[in-house]
């Protein structure tokens, strides 16, 4: 991911092609489950998957905006990284859809079970590299430590966005379609801690999953970034 262009550019292809094959790969496994059982049971998968790409297309465009230096890029690219923000749970929340696993008398476990850790993963990559898309963008402006601040509370966030999409069943268009509904909801478990415990506890638990496997995917990113 480097910056620049000429050979400064490839990277960034290289990842695009990486991520589009993930993506094919996922989608050529859960349809050949429908075609061997004639039933559409994990077809969805391909809609959410459809929604992890949004926030990548929103940081690249944050990105690319940022790099105009103009008043008119710079409110462009706060539109582009709200709404990214909005979006990006739909990134990580293919992992929730583990759920739907059916292991007793399910003669095609193993299948499920690839099908749905595809999905998962290409999920956190798209989440990923658009986050690091986003926080090289923050660091540009206010540094290295302070772009990692940003990021622990963008993932804090998004383990909300998934709970809210997992159990409250929101949606990121519903920040359009019913505002008012969903910060009522979110009013009302943030102002109420106490009586919320657990879903404090369940954004913690996924926030640390979640920073951890971020914390190792820019590691590796940087070991091959000084290669």
């Amino acid at each position: 991911m480097r910056d620049g262009a000429g050979s400064g550019g490839r990277p960034r292809w290289a990842l695009l092609g990486a991520l589009l094959l993930a993506s094919a790969t996922s989608t050529v496994l859960v349809t050949a489950r429908v075609l061997r059982t004639g039933r559409l049971t994990y077809a969805f998968l391909v809609y959410n998957l459809f929604l992890a790409w949004i926030p990548l297309g929103f940081a690249a465009a944050a990105d690319r905006f940022d790099r105009w230096r103009s008043r008119a890029g710079t409110g462009l690219t706060v539109l582009c990284a709200a709404a990214w923000l909005v979006f990006l749970p739909n990134a990580p929340y293919l992992m929730t859809d583990l759920m739907h696993l059916r292991v007793q008398g399910n003669r095609l476990f193993w299948l499920d079970l690839t099908v749905l850790q595809a999905f998962a993963w290409t999920g956190l990559a798209l989440g990923f590299v658009s986050l690091m898309i986003v926080q090289r963008l923050v660091a540009r402006h206010v540094g290295r430590l302070l772009s990692w601040a940003f990021a622990c509370a963008t993932i804090a966030a998004s383990a909300f966005g998934i709970y809210l999409g997992r159990f409250r069943r929101w949606n990121s268009w519903d920040v359009v379609r019913d505002p008012t509904g969903l910060m009522a909801d979110v009013a009302g478990t943030l102002l109420h801690p106490f009586a919320n415990a657990h879903v404090l506890a369940y954004c913690a638990i996924l926030s640390a999953f979640l920073l951890t496997a971020y914390v190792v995917v820019s590691a590796w990113t940087g070991l091959q970034e000084e290669a």
